[in-house]
């Protein structure tokens, strides 16, 4: 199967890439908007919600680009005459979204753990349409191998591999990351960070391994990609919020003892 990375809108043709992120944005919007009668949340802490979205969104853009630059050497191309190169990596957006999200939550009434909880498993679902657009558009491409998808000339990974075929990584971690959406919603909500920490940090791990394009290195380290050190990182905050969450539970306990 060939690869369209584009298609005609009205008469102008829009990249696929681009649209999905619109609509995984579109997906976070309505996923807040639901969140606000779901968890009964008052007009004063949906002010706090909304404004705290395009710190957490723009944060991670920042932390996105910065990480890929570092791990690709991209930062050379900013050095010289040559043109300047930049990506984007989810990992390094999900770790600037972390950090923004830990800081709202301790600056507004709404807490750090209840944002978490509150906001992850969408982050599921947003990368889940985000990997379709990535299959889309060529980029986070798979192994070559003897079925899958082509890309057509003036794509990446016709410029790097060719008229070959790749594995749909993409589309299997789109599938998967479908999956850990669904099953945070059946987990119980205090739990629903820590759902999903330890299974995007799963999927990422393993599914590198299956991955055709640059990865990467770590300080000239190889054995690993950034993105699987990054899923390594993703697990100790899992193990940390889960650790959080136990000691609130106890002391929810003791209190109740107390009164009891």
């Amino acid at each position: 199967m060939v690869i369209r990375q584009h298609t005609n809108i009205f008469g102008t043709y829009a990249p696929w890439y681009g649209i999905c992120v619109c609509l995984s944005l579109l997906a976070m919007v309505v996923w807040i908007l639901y969140g606000f009668k779901q968890h009964r949340i008052n007009e004063y802490q949906q002010n706090e919600l909304l404004m705290g979205f395009p710190f957490v969104m723009l944060f991670g853009v920042a932390i996105a680009f910065v990480l890929d630059v570092v791990f690709t050497g991209d930062w050379r191309t900013w050095l010289g005459n040559e043109q300047r190169r930049f990506g984007f990596t989810y990992a390094g957006w999900l770790l600037g979204a972390l950090a923004a999200i830990w800081v709202h939550g301790r600056v507004t009434s709404l807490g750090t753990m209840f944002l978490l909880n509150y906001f992850l498993p969408v982050f599921a679902l947003m990368q889940g349409i985000g990997r379709i657009g990535c299959l889309l558009s060529g980029c986070c491409y798979g192994k070559v191998c003897t079925w899958g998808v082509k890309y057509p000339p003036g794509s990446l990974p016709f410029e790097r591999i060719g008229d070959a075929c790749v594995f749909p990584i993409q589309l299997v971690e789109a599938f998967l990351l479908v999956c850990l959406f669904v099953i945070c919603l059946k987990a119980i909500f205090r739990f629903r960070a820590v759902v999903y920490l330890f299974g995007v940090a799963g999927i990422r791990f393993i599914l590198e391994f299956f991955r055709g394009d640059n990865r990467g290195s770590v300080f000239g380290v190889t054995c690993l990609s950034p993105q699987q050190f990054m899923s390594l990182v993703f697990l100790l905050v899992g193990l940390f919020v889960l650790i959080v969450t136990r000691m609130n539970d106890s002391g929810s306990d003791n209190v109740k003892e107390q009164c009891n």
